[in-house]
């Protein structure tokens, strides 16, 4: 049934955007589930949500402990339809771009003692690493989405921050369902379907980001939330800065989103560029899709060599180029020229691309500072001339 709900629409520097009504082909499930198509969306907290016939619910300033009991519930039931809206966007996407994905259940609310104000995406596994599972995870996967843990300013109010009305967080979420089921980096379909890995790498970390930045029409996925944080920063994860190689870090004791922004901001990058070359973004947006979907059915073998090589950005730049190709060859020689600025490369491994990267910094730098010096004693040989030339000028005055 077609329902009018209200929504925040992504609009790059204005918070989590702009709040519009929006048709929604929804059907109420429980006083606190809907189901819309290819995804269901359950609020975990009690108290009823939706009792009434109208599920156009304003966002209440994302509610949260400071508001009356009955804003928090509108704010709550804003957050499940709010989600609902982008995410069945997302997966209307993905399917128009090759990638149909199977249903989604996504639970609002999660981890709510814990004042767990983030979210991610689970697979069924015998235990994890940090906020334990209460109930069995969904086969396919679940989105889960915290309570929220801290306020923000939106039009120079106080806000909320729930990540049910953050559509960068769903978005983010939804790109690792996408990976999932997919490019399936870790190969879960060949793992027991109860025993999966919920470990993810930098590939996924940074694909799911760029998922985020199409869907929301942003490179600054988490300006609302992290607008504190300087865009330079890795933290902020905003693709439009000219991260490269240089800066990714590896290892499995690092943070996989860090090391992912320099794989979301190639990403962005080629895709910007084949924009400024009058080609359409979507375009890139579907040769990325078939890589991913290539990539998921290619070397299914769970050895260590083969995850190993699963999680080499150049791996899977070659299965985009192998897409791009198809697209002409001027479109795939500016991606991998887009990529090959940021230090990637095709067939070679993560480490030794920063090795290569590192060193190309150290020397540029290097010879900037060799540039600056010799300006600098060019200019101090000017000045010098310039001195005894005015010397000499007065000296042949004086005997005038």
């Amino acid at each position: 049934m077609i329902r009018t709900v209200q929504a925040w629409i992504p609009q790059p520097g204005s918070g989590p955007g702009r709040l519009e009504d929006v048709d929604l082909d929804v059907e109420i499930v429980d006083d606190r589930t809907v189901a819309a198509e290819g995804v269901t969306v359950a609020e975990q907290r009690p108290g009823p949500l939706f009792r009434s016939g109208s599920l156009r619910f304003d966002p209440c300033a994302g509610g949260g402990p400071l508001a009356p009991q009955e804003e928090g519930l509108q704010a709550r039931a804003f957050g499940v339809l709010n989600a609902t809206v982008h995410l069945q966007r997302g997966l209307r996407t993905f399917r128009r771009l090759g990638a149909p994905l199977p249903h989604l259940l996504v639970k609002v609310g999660m981890h709510a003692p814990d004042h767990w104000g983030g979210g991610h995406y689970r697979l069924p596994a015998p235990s994890y690493t940090v906020l334990e599972e209460a109930e069995p995870v969904a086969e396919a996967g679940e989105i889960h989405l915290g309570a929220g843990s801290e306020f923000l300013r939106l039009a120079g109010q106080r806000y909320f921050h729930a990540p049910a009305h953050d559509p960068a967080i769903i978005c983010h979420e939804l790109g690792h369902h996408l990976c999932r089921h997919t490019a399936d980096f870790r190969l879960n379909q060949l793992r027991d379907p109860a025993a999966q890995t919920n470990h993810r790498s930098p590939i996924e970390e940074g694909t799911a980001d760029f998922v985020a930045a199409i869907l929301c029409d942003s490179a600054d996925i988490y300006g609302w939330h992290r607008g504190h944080v300087p865009p330079y920063e890795k933290l902020r994860r905003c693709l439009d800065t000219p991260w490269t190689m240089a800066d990714y870090l590896g290892g499995s004791e690092k943070d996989p989103h860090a090391d992912g922004v320099v794989w979301a901001s190639a990403l962005w990058a080629a895709r910007s560029t084949l924009q400024g070359q009058g080609r359409r973004a979507e375009e890139f947006d579907a040769a990325v899709v078939e890589a991913l979907v290539a990539i998921g059915r290619r070397d299914l073998d769970l050895s260590e060599t083969v995850l190993r090589r699963r999680r080499y950005f150049s791996y899977s730049l070659e299965a985009i180029l192998e897409s791009a190709a198809e697209r002409g060859r001027p479109f795939a020689e500016a991606v991998a020229q887009a990529f090959a600025t940021r230090g990637i490369v095709a067939g070679v491994s993560n480490r030794r691309l920063r090795r290569r990267a590192r060193r190309l910094r150290r020397e540029t730098a290097e010879a900037t500072e060799a540039t600056e010096a010799t300006e600098a004693t060019e200019a101090g040989r000017a000045v010098e001339a310039g001195r005894a030339g005015r010397a000499a000028g007065t000296a042949w005055a004086g005997t005038t």
